[in-house]
């Protein structure tokens, strides 16, 4: 019995990953790739609402963009709001931010949050941007609730990759919240 809802469960998991990674082609494709971008966060959180049947692990979704510190002030006035630390306080000055800019409505309380300031958030980003590959935090008190969660980061990229891109490349190519060059 226990091997089958282990099995169960990896199932469901390998689905929900399967189904943020076309997220994520949802969002470079639709977002980055076109000009000006054709995804608004209402875009996004109905999507995100209607699909959630196909990740029957994650209760909410969220994308993360990488921010310049010189790109902070116009990203701010673009979505009307400041940049924030996982304890909701204004974010101090830093190179680089990983703010929400895209979440589903039942995570909308993250808009503008900064992902990279949470510690185990910013070494996961970080070691997801080179790989490629899927990497998930321990599990936290998620923030608005009482709930255990974990963040499940997955990187984005702005341009077509060759499957066999070097590291350099996946740095140079990202465009999500695990972006650093």
């Amino acid at each position: 019995m226990c091997d089958q809802r282990a099995r169960m469960l990896q199932d469901q998991f390998r689905v929900s990953v399967n189904h943020v990674h076309a997220l994520g082609v949802l969002v470079s494709t639709f977002h980055y790739y076109t000009n000006p971008s054709v995804i608004d966060q209402e875009t996004f959180a109905e999507y995100t609402a209607r699909t959630a049947f196909e990740r029957p692990l994650l209760s909410g979704v969220a994308y993360a963009q990488r921010v310049m510190n010189y790109e902070r002030e116009d990203l701010q006035r673009q979505h009307d709001g400041t940049i924030r630390t996982m304890t909701k306080e204004p974010s101090p000055f830093h190179d680089e931010y990983a703010p929400v800019i895209f979440a589903q409505e039942t995570v909308s309380y993250l808009k503008l949050v900064d992902m990279m300031s949470g510690e185990e958030d910013k070494e996961n980003i970080l070691r997801a941007r080179p790989t490629g590959k899927y990497v998930l935090t321990s599990p936290f008190k998620l923030l608005g609730s009482n709930h255990l969660g974990v963040v499940l980061t997955f990187p984005v990229y702005k341009s077509k990759l060759p499957p066999n891109a070097s590291v350099q490349e996946r740095i140079a190519a990202i465009a999500g919240k695990w972006n650093k060059n």
